[in-house]
């Protein structure tokens, strides 16, 4: 498992990438104490989502969404409060 300092990470992130799909862990230090873990992902991970997508369950994003005019709440309480209220109003 390679280890890098959190500054420098910032500045490789796409050599941290090409480790890590070469199969390689790199550790995060911030301080030298450990703060995250990079890992491959799992292909298990990816069967799983086939899975449950064929099954109907999970359905795959297609680009990114338009959040462009979506209602901001007009509530300050809380987001509680604000989802409450938009519940109602609908």
């Amino acid at each position: 498992m390679r280890e890098i300092p959190i500054e420098e990470a910032r500045d490789r992130l796409e050599e941290l990438v090409r480790w890590v799909q070469a199969g390689e862990e790199v550790l995060i230090l911030e301080q030298g104490v450990p703060v995250a873990r990079i890992t491959p992902a799992s292909p298990f991970l990816k069967d799983k989502l086939l899975r449950l997508e064929q099954l109907g369950l999970l359905r795959r994003g297609k680009g990114r969404p338009n959040l462009q005019g979506l209602p901001l709440p007009s509530s300050q309480a809380s987001v509680l409060s604000a989802l409450l209220e938009e519940r109602e109003e609908g």
